[in-house]
């Protein structure tokens, strides 16, 4: 009988990040990547979102392995919180085993992971399925897509890629000669990113830094600084590679910076040693023209670091920026974070030094544009075909793309998937999908709110939103247990709703609210006040509302002493 497979993800289809998809082979579970994703404006208080694990925790027995593809934040991120509970050897790269303890130390969580190392080229057996690597171009360091070996063809993971053939380094090459042999056997299904799926074209050589700024390391005799995210490992590749053949040596900006510098030196990415490196107390003995300050960060927290620096507030007065100077700011926001990267680029150009701010559109992301996802296509000409990785017209734009190839896919065998719905191969004749309200797998997200995760549903996130709109009334009011009477308050205060002036008349109308709700339940001998708290909300919200148009969270509480 021919395997049993199942595919389905957990998180990553219509959204960007959040990476997390499931390949069962007859009875086995393998988790292709586990990552996080960031919150956008819409959900106040929340500092990541992580794919719901359920599912696996209750078919924990069955996960053989967790596949990870590369060391980005979208792929490994949800890793250290869910391990614990659904442990599992973890195959890697050496690079992405190193981000994933680095993490799991900076968020300060203490697991033991069990790591398998693979090279990008590996050939492995797990629980007695073949699996394979081959290595492809990202921003990320070794990142690798992935094929397990079914006895109905191949089942390949592109992951994150472009098809570049002119880059050199051995932990950025993309490997055409394992791809080419994976074409020789007959490909079941393809998994293919669509994060650019919808831009012509293909990626390279847009996605290089070095033809933007090297002029600026050529020509100018100012310090150099750069800015970049410390995620996009290829772009600290070139800026450094920049530094050297021109002669100039790297200056770290702060610790944050010297310690991922320090890890992608202990895994030989970048291409320099510690006497390329300027120690602290040698930074004043080299010429300004031959200093490049080289600035990394995470998230928002690179342009908070360029903003202090731009006021003077930083501890090392010899970085202060001034006209001798250049800024290039090589860490490209996303859309969620646009406001305080202008706040930052402002910043930087009230310190009188240069400024040379790379936009998206000069620097596009390293993902895979339609010529890049041809190529897969043409060589691999699977009989199934699965866009993933995206928005959702995104997913579109690749699942057209593919239709228009002429390499016999159509629309009975391109399936655009939702999280939580299975794909389904049994011993019926064609394939089906198994909906998501029906497949018995809870696609929730799981939030992470300071150091905890929970399941936050929507009624607290519009409640944070309310607050952060329309702001809050606090009521309380106290009854003696004994004589069943008030004795103390109301007491009625707000915060971000009225000016202070505008209060007191409403303060006293919402006051009196409170106590008439009080005073029937007391009425009745009762000390039972739910009723009477969700009564006075209610009158609250439609006096307030009213009043003045506004919908500000209320909380009222009745104190029994």
């Amino acid at each position: 009988m021919a395997d049993l497979i199942k595919v389905c993800a957990l998180s990553g289809l219509d959204e960007e990040g959040r990476d997390c998809y499931l390949i069962e082979i007859n009875n086995d579970i393998f988790v292709v990547d586990c990552g996080m994703s960031m919150p956008d404006k819409t959900i106040p208080g929340i500092d990541s979102i992580l794919p719901n694990f359920e599912y696996l925790i209750k078919n924990k027995n069955r996960v053989k392995a967790y596949i990870i593809t590369h060391g980005h934040d979208e792929e490994i991120g949800a890793l250290k919180y869910f391990y614990p509970l659904v442990p599992a050897p973890i195959y890697c790269t050496f690079a992405a085993s190193q981000f994933i303890v680095s993490q799991a130390d900076i968020y300060k969580v203490k697991v033991k992971f069990d790591f398998k190392i693979v090279k990008p080229t590996d050939d492995v057996n797990i629980a007695g399925h073949r699996v394979r690597f081959f290595q492809t171009c990202h921003n990320m360091c070794e990142s690798q897509g992935v094929a397990f070996s079914t006895d109905r063809g191949n089942i390949i993971y592109t992951s994150d890629f472009i098809v570049d053939f002119t880059v050199k380094d051995k932990d950025f090459c993309f490997d055409t000669k394992a791809i080419t042999f994976l074409s020789e056997e007959p490909t079941l299904m393809l998994l293919a990113e669509s994060k650019c799926a919808h831009i012509d074209g293909y990626c390279a050589p847009h996605h290089r830094v070095t033809r933007k700024i090297s002029k600026y390391f050529t020509d100018s005799n100012k310090r150099i600084f750069v800015s970049c995210f410390w995620q996009n490992i290829f772009r600290i590749y070139e800026i450094i590679s920049l530094a050297k053949v021109n002669g100039k040596k790297i200056y770290l900006f702060d610790n944050y910076t010297k310690n991922i510098v320090q890890t992608l030196m202990n895994v030989n990415i970048l291409p320099i040693t510690n006497q390329d490196i300027i120690p602290t107390e040698d930074l004043l003995r080299v010429r300004n023209q031959d200093v490049v300050v080289l600035m990394l960060g995470h998230r928002e927290d690179i342009y908070k670091k360029m903003i202090k620096l731009s006021s003077g507030l930083i501890d090392d007065k010899r970085l202060v920026l001034s006209k001798d100077d250049i800024f290039i700011n090589a860490s490209i926001p996303t859309a969620i974070f646009d406001v305080i990267a202008t706040k930052a680029i402002d910043a930087l150009f009230k310190t009188g030094c240069e400024v040379i701010n790379l936009k998206r559109k000069d620097m596009p992301s390293m993902h895979a544009r339609q010529d890049d996802l041809k190529y897969f296509l043409s060589l691999l000409r699977p009989k199934y075909y699965v866009p993933v990785r995206g928005s959702y017209k995104k997913l579109i734009a690749n699942a057209k793309l593919a239709l228009s190839m002429d390499i016999g896919l159509n629309h009975m065998n391109v399936f655009i998937l939702d999280n939580g719905s299975v794909l389904n191969f049994d011993n019926s004749p064609r394939p089906y999908v198994i909906p998501s309200e029906r497949s018995g797998i809870n696609v929730a997200p799981i939030l992470v709110d300071g150091k905890g995760i929970s399941m936050i549903g929507d009624e607290i996130i519009n409640d944070r939103r309310k607050l952060g709109v329309d702001g809050v009334v606090m009521l309380a009011i106290a009854v003696s247990k004994d004589t069943k009477q008030i004795c103390a308050g109301p007491d009625c205060q707000m915060r971000g709703f009225v000016f202070v002036k505008e209060a007191e008349p409403l303060l006293k109308s919402l006051s009196q609210i409170f106590i008439e709700e009080v005073k029937m339940v007391l009425a009745q001998g009762s000390l039972n006040f739910e009723k009477a708290i969700a009564n006075t909300k209610e009158r609250c919200k439609r006096f307030i509302r009213k009043e003045n148009g506004r919908d500000p969270h209320i909380i009222a509480t009745v104190n029994i002493i």
